[in-house]
């Protein structure tokens, strides 16, 4: 947030809606989700003059993974429109497992080297 007097620039987060039955990649079933918005604003008196940097992310209540989508298609999704599997873009994903072919044992997606034996993943 930045402020000089009476005016100034901040970014927020708004929560648009929730989604039901969308395909989480992650996951690899259907979840809920939550369709977000962020975007920059300058305001004046704290009314919102001009908005840019408008972003569109969708949240898998399941697992946290978090997708992008594009600009085009967030507004349709606020109008009504379904969100399809190719729509998602994957951000951050919370619940990525690997199974080590060694020990049988799930480790994290981005581990070199299983925890648990010390083995190499493949």
């Amino acid at each position: 947030m930045f402020f000089i007097g009476i005016f100034g620039i901040e970014t927020k987060e708004k929560k648009i809606k929730d989604l039901s039955n969308l395909y989480c990649k992650s996951c690899k079933d259907e979840h809920n989700g939550q369709l977000i918005k962020t975007y920059t604003y300058f305001h004046f008196f704290f009314i919102p003059i001009l908005k840019w940097n408008e972003s569109y992310y969708i949240l898998c209540d399941n697992c946290n993974a978090i997708y992008q989508i594009s600009k085009e298609k967030g507004k349709g999704v606020e109008r009504g429109e379904e969100v399809t599997y190719w729509d998602l873009k994957e951000l951050k994903s919370h619940n990525i497992k690997r199974l080590c072919p060694w020990c049988h044992k799930e480790s994290e997606d981005n581990f070199l080297f299983c925890p648990y034996c010390g083995r190499k993943l493949e």
